[in-house]
């Protein structure tokens, strides 16, 4: 004679087992999926910042005083480009955000010897160095472009916070 418990150590016990054992195995799998395309889409927005002070780098080469202070720059100045790059349209023109810097490459070391300044509107001069001394032909031009990238995920905004700041930087020698 069968015990009136079988049924929960026979095929249906079975069914219930491995019923928990996907739904705990599917939020694994579903945290892990989360978790890749948030870190995609990450490494997507770092590439776009990347570009995009390559393209402000490129143009500081060729017009090394090509800068501009105005919310919405022209298409003809350093940020311009920045902000022209694919991904970086609402990136605000302001010193914390984009960053034009010269360096001096005649020491061993390239020294910083000034940066242009959205805030002031003007080139600010470093360590005695003057804006003929410091943007010329041969010393770099140095683009930096910082972002605030907002986290998706509940997850990874659990371990790092509800943003990560991203940065791109390119420096290129001074042409002209």
């Amino acid at each position: 004679m069968k015990p009136a418990f079988s049924t929960l150590s026979g095929r249906g016990g079975q069914r219930g087992q491995a019923l928990a054992e996907f739904a705990l195995v599917s939020l694994v799998l579903a945290l892990f999926i989360a978790g890749t395309v948030e870190f995609g889409l990450l490494y997507g927005h770092k590439l776009e910042l990347g570009n995009a002070a390559r393209a402000g780098a490129r143009w500081a080469a060729a017009h090394p005083t090509a800068w501009s202070g105005a919310a919405s720059p022209a298409s003809d100045t350093v940020q311009g480009q920045v902000l022209a790059a694919g991904g970086t349209s609402n990136l605000p023109n302001d010193d914390s955000h984009l960053t034009v810097e010269y360096l001096d490459t005649s020491p061993a070391t390239p020294t910083m010897c000034g940066y242009y300044s959205a805030a002031a509107a003007a080139f600010v001069a470093q360590g005695g160095y003057t804006q003929a001394t410091c943007v010329k032909p041969g010393n770099l031009a140095r683009v930096t472009v910082k972002q605030s990238y907002p986290l998706i995920t509940s997850l990874l905004g659990g371990l790092f916070g509800t943003s990560v700041s991203v940065s791109g930087t390119a420096a290129v020698p001074v042409m002209t």
